[in-house]
């Protein structure tokens, strides 16, 4: 209503009593007469002033002076709980308030009178289409438009809901429709079809049975009997409607030659109301060729009644909903994604039928019907022109944020509006700075994980970045392993990033499950997969681990369908307190692809924060910007994370501590004492003991002999060859032989020492 309360429209009102009844009378904020007509705007004041005089002199209220494009509509006698009100209240969606008697409603809108179907009086004046009441007696609805009616609006101001001034055009129009016609006409006047002739009309009322009543209020205007000269006039409209019936047009054209025309008649609500107090019912035909109307409406030749076309619903929908149809080879189904805030959001086939809904409803509810709607989604769920899964969030150079797309290169970062040619279904739930903001939280927390280490704090920045934008995680060929005791607060981190990212862009699974029959299914669609506490565990070999970080192919499965094949574009990130066992292929390849960072410090419990994670992602605004940032290195870097020395060291460590042949020499082999081989000690009762040795201490997992043999002099720096030597038909490592304290330990394995020495 602001945009009203500013114009020079506004009047005040107070009671009088007229023809025994108190009725609502307009009077200026300067205590003068005021009327609606243009002879009266030097006395229309604004709302402010309205409501202070009305408040100095007492009056009731105020009101205002409906202007073009603006629409006053009231409803009487209902409560808010009524269907009537409820359905009109969702229809118009404007400013809504109880009327003066708190017994009512007042809705005020804007409207384009243009599209309204309207017609010029004698005088060349607009007036809506007679057609339609403009007050109903039948429902207690009254519609006065700025520029066809000349009216005020009370306005109380108790509002139910104060929101802006809507368009109610189409509102307007669909009201018309519903609740004001008139009757069908059953008669015409002789200005269209000379039919009728209103001479013939006025002579026959006076020969009718109580022509003398009729004489006497058309001819003498004698109101003697009545209580006031309003109800004289309805019984002389009712009189004339005998005749007449619903000619509306014919029984104004009579009653405007009787005794009792005056100019209260020339009142459109009061001529309009009287009239309709002689006619029964209320259908017509309404002007359809001037009510809005979607494509896919069509109107009944020979009822007028409006109807839906499936196939043209369809094509609306196509035309007027962003939305892709993407062919799952994984899921083997069709998914619904449809354009909303920015980004690509799922819909189930419901939701999809939900939108359909949604179109037909905006134009009339009463034609909602499920079949068209079911048919109308097969129409387009049939459609050929699907999407790739591959080609969702494919563009690397972008990042979806709530306030736009944001290009990233290694140079510069520049934030474009969203648009649906973009297919993202990832948006990072805050908008981009595109400057450095505060983290107080994040900064103690990262620097406690990190035990202060500023190269390693970058290295997880680096992650974020990568993980939060759309490159694939095959680029860099690394995974992250977060290692630490409990408590160190290492799997926050991770669970911050999956927050960002959303439900349904990442997977908690571990390095186990990964390798098992279904994992790869399990991550396929994701964009960061592993685990926030994974324990300690063995695996036989990381062939699926290498092809992820590699982006080789993939074979996936879903149980009870057909397999398919993928290349997972996503990162893998692990938290535990130990790094993994593995056996096979376990050269450097593997570990290049493992980042171990280690987090040393435990929080005790009582300086633990629970609401660490909430307080973080409240800055993520600014974590998210430092995290960009850090991308940027790495696109620089060649798609290289920034490692720092000591997650080099902690590579050299695991790799020697998960190799059980460098393992098991380290614990249990040592130079030959004097330079002297037992013969005992024999390369195969070597072997024997690693054997044993890796069911303590691998889970029974060991290397071949050959193997054995091969990976202990490369790491002696030879070939078996070179550091074996043959005597007395047995063969023996020239250089080392077991400990005591293995020899002892695996007796059962080994045997007891000869006393020859070669």
């Amino acid at each position: 209503m602001e945009e009203l309360k500013t114009q020079k429209i506004w009047i005040c009102w107070h009671y009088v009593v007229e023809e025994g009844k108190r009725k609502k009378k307009p009077i200026s904020a300067h205590g003068t007469a005021v009327g609606t007509d243009e002879k009266y705007r030097h006395a229309w004041v604004t709302y402010d002033e309205a409501v202070a005089a009305a408040k100095e002199n007492g009056y009731e209220g105020v009101g205002f002076i409906i202007p073009e494009g603006y629409v006053f509509v009231d409803i009487d006698h209902r409560a808010l709980e009524d269907d009537f009100v409820q359905v009109r209240q969702r229809r118009f969606n404007t400013y809504m308030e109880y009327s003066v008697s708190g017994e009512g409603f007042h809705f005020y809108g804007k409207c384009d009178t243009e599209k309204l179907p309207i017609v010029l009086d004698k005088k060349g004046k607009r007036k809506l289409d007679k057609t339609f009441y403009m007050k109903n007696p039948r429902n207690g609805m009254e519609i006065y438009i700025g520029g066809l009616t000349n009216r005020f609006a009370v306005f109380t101001g108790n509002a139910v809901e104060d929101v802006p001034l809507a368009d109610c055009t189409a509102a307007i129009l669909t009201t018309l429709d519903k609740d004001m016609r008139r009757a069908e006409k059953k008669k015409y006047s002789p200005k269209r079809d000379g039919d009728k002739n209103i001479y013939n009309i006025i002579s026959k009322l006076r020969e009718q049975k109580n022509g003398e009543k009729f004489s006497a209020l058309f001819d003498l205007g004698d109101t003697t009997g009545y209580g006031s000269p309003s109800e004289a006039d309805a019984a002389l409209c009712a009189l004339i409607a005998f005749r007449t019936g619903t000619d509306a047009e014919t029984l104004d054209a009579i009653f405007r030659q009787s005794a009792l025309y005056r100019e209260k008649w020339e009142r459109e609500d009061y001529r309009e109301a009287t009239i309709a107090a002689g006619i029964n019912a209320c259908h017509g035909i309404f002007h359809r060729s001037k009510m809005e109307h979607p494509d896919f409406i069509r109107f009944n030749k020979m009822t007028g009644e409006p109807y839906v076309v499936v196939p043209l619903l369809a094509k609306h929908v196509r035309e007027h909903l962003d939305y892709i149809l993407v062919r799952d080879n994984g899921k083997q189904g069709l998914l619904k994604y449809v354009y909303e805030r920015g980004a690509y959001r799922i819909y189930a086939d419901d939701m999809m039928k939900g939108i359909i809904k949604g179109f037909i409803a905006e134009y009339d509810e009463e034609l909602v019907r499920i079949k068209q709607i079911n048919e109308t989604f097969q129409l387009i769920a049939t459609d050929l022109n699907y999407v790739p899964q591959e080609n969702l969030n494919a563009r690397e150079d972008i990042i979806n944020f709530q306030n736009g797309l944001l290009y990233v290169t290694a140079e510069e970062t520049t934030l474009y509006p969203h648009s649906p040619k973009v297919l993202s279904t990832i948006q990072i739930p805050c908008n981009w700075t595109g400057k450095p903001v505060e983290t107080p939280v994040f900064d103690r927390y990262i620097h406690t994980l990190t035990n202060g280490d500023n190269a390693i704090r970058q290295l997880l920045l680096e992650f974020m970045g990568a993980c939060i934008s759309n490159v694939k995680g095959w680029r860099m060929k690394k995974s992250l392993f977060l290692v630490g005791e409990g408590d160190t607060g290492k799997s926050q981190l991770k669970s911050l990033v999956e927050r960002l990212l959303g439900i349904g862009n990442y997977i908690g699974i571990d390095l186990t499950e990964i390798e098992a029959r279904f994992g790869t299914g399990a991550i396929y669609g994701t964009r960061l997969a592993g685990s926030s506490d994974m324990s300690f565990l063995t695996v036989d070999e990381l062939k699926t681990f290498k092809k992820i970080t590699g982006g080789d192919s993939l074979f996936a499965e879903f149980k009870g369908q057909q397999g398919f094949e993928f290349t997972y574009g996503g990162l893998l990130w692990f938290c535990m307190n130990r790094l993994p066992k593995f056996g096979g292929d376990d050269g450097k390849w593997v570990y290049n692809r493992i980042m171990a960072v280690n987090c040393p410090n435990a929080i005790p419990k009582e300086k633990q924060d629970k609401l660490l994670l909430d307080k973080m992602y409240a800055e993520r605004e600014g974590i998210v910007y430092k995290a960009v940032m850090a991308l940027q290195m790495v696109i620089k870097n060649g798609y290289r994370f920034s490692e720092p020395q000591s997650v080099e060291f902690a590579r050299e460590s695991y790799m020697a501590e998960n190799n059980t042949v460098i393992s098991f020499f380290a614990e249990c082999m040592c130079p030959w004492e004097d330079g002297r081989i037992n013969s005992h000690c024999t390369t195969g009762r070597i072997y024997n003991v690693y054997k044993a040795w890796c069911y303590d201490n691998n889970h029974g997992f060991s290397k071949t002999a050959k193997e054995f043999r091969s990976e202990l002099a490369n790491h002696l720096g030879g070939s078996y060859k070179d550091i074996t030597t043959r005597r007395k038909g047995n063969t023996y490592y020239k250089s080392y032989g077991l400990n005591q304290e293995t020899k002892e330990q695996y007796s059962r394995e080994y045997g007891y020492d000869a006393c020859e020495y070669l």
